[in-house]
């Protein structure tokens, strides 16, 4: 298999499609997991987990295991049998809005700085990590090197799995009229490199859940169905390279619920309506200004993302055209 599960005969056979052999392709591409892929991930998620939290070392940091990504937000695919797991610590890294006073802020709420900093912390828990990972799985199983994550590759009876040191992530805004100061909770990672990633983990699975309950269970569905054409669009070479998982679900997240909702189309239809809508709003200047990730909290097509509004819109287009080619 090759090109994300997707064979070289499939391909080929995947050019003359009829729409009804679409509604097909698409009932099985909506499927979450197998049972033998879920299997595996649940048995990697406890291996690690077990590791963890049996390591003096480590349970001393206070750190909590906490499930993330497409398994956590039940939008992984067949043949995408991995687990992504947070190893949560208890150090806040405060973030300030545009004309918050610090001072004041921390004053407020009662901030102070204590304990050991974070990047003294991010380098005693890795070391940690990756001298467990390797002891039960060997070297050449797990990946240290990684800006973010510790990655340990799957054996035949487990998924991969990532491993994610975060902090807790306070983002305060200034309430002008009253005074007061507002705190947005979420999830930080302190790359190898020194960066900052500030993410809203809490807020993207509420929801996404929120949606799938609007949609009749379709939203999720459709983000399978457009994640697999995302794999199958990279074999065949019709896109230059497979977009993350996590873009994918945000912009199927933005279509207007009744488009999930049309009984009076198939799958192929309501995928192609929504995929359309995509391409609309990605059109417009002013809606990719202002689009947040599902998180509802930070901007979709901001500084620092790994993908562009360019690459966003050559996937849709391209999805579109293999639909209706």
């Amino acid at each position: 298999m090759s090109g994300g599960g997707y064979s070289i005969l499939e391909s080929a056979f995947a050019k003359s499609r009829t729409r009804s052999s679409w509604n097909d392709w698409l009932a099985h591409a909506e499927r979450p997991a197998s049972d033998h892929e879920e299997t595996k991930i649940q048995r990697a998620a406890a291996t690690v987990t077990g590791l963890i939290t049996n390591h003096a070392p480590l349970v001393a940091t206070n750190g909590k295991i906490v499930p993330q990504g497409s398994y956590y937000n039940n939008t992984n695919v067949r043949l995408e049998a991995d687990m992504d797991l947070r190893f949560h610590l208890p150090g806040i890294k405060t973030v300030y809005a545009a004309g918050v006073d610090e001072q004041a802020a921390d004053a407020a709420l009662g901030y102070s700085a204590t304990g050991p900093g974070f990047q003294q912390t991010l380098t005693e828990v890795r070391r940690e990590l990756g001298k467990i990972l390797i002891a039960k799985f060997g070297s050449a199983n797990v990946d240290t090197t990684g800006a973010k994550a510790i990655t340990v590759a799957g054996l035949e009876s487990r998924a991969d799995c990532d491993i994610v040191p975060t902090f807790s992530l306070h983002y305060i805004e200034h309430i002008v009229p009253t005074g007061e100061f507002f705190t947005t909770k979420g999830s930080c990672i302190l790359g190898q490199g020194g960066l900052w990633t500030f993410n809203f983990p809490e807020q993207h699975y509420a929801n996404g859940v929120a949606k799938r309950g609007r949609t009749k269970h379709r939203f999720k569905r459709n983000v399978r169905m457009l994640k697999r054409l995302n794999y199958e669009l990279e074999a065949i070479s019709a896109i230059l390279k497979r977009l993350p998982s996590f873009l994918i679900e945000c912009l199927v997240y933005v279509v207007d619920d009744d488009l999930f909702l049309d009984d009076n189309n198939d799958r192929f239809g309501r995928l192609l309506n929504i995929l359309m809508r995509i391409h609309h709003l990605l059109g417009d200047q002013n809606w990719v200004h202002g689009a947040t990730e599902i998180n509802e909290v930070k901007f979709l097509f901001r500084e620092g993302q790994a993908w562009t509004v360019d690459e966003a819109q050559s996937l849709v287009l391209a999805a579109i055209n293999r639909l209706v080619a």
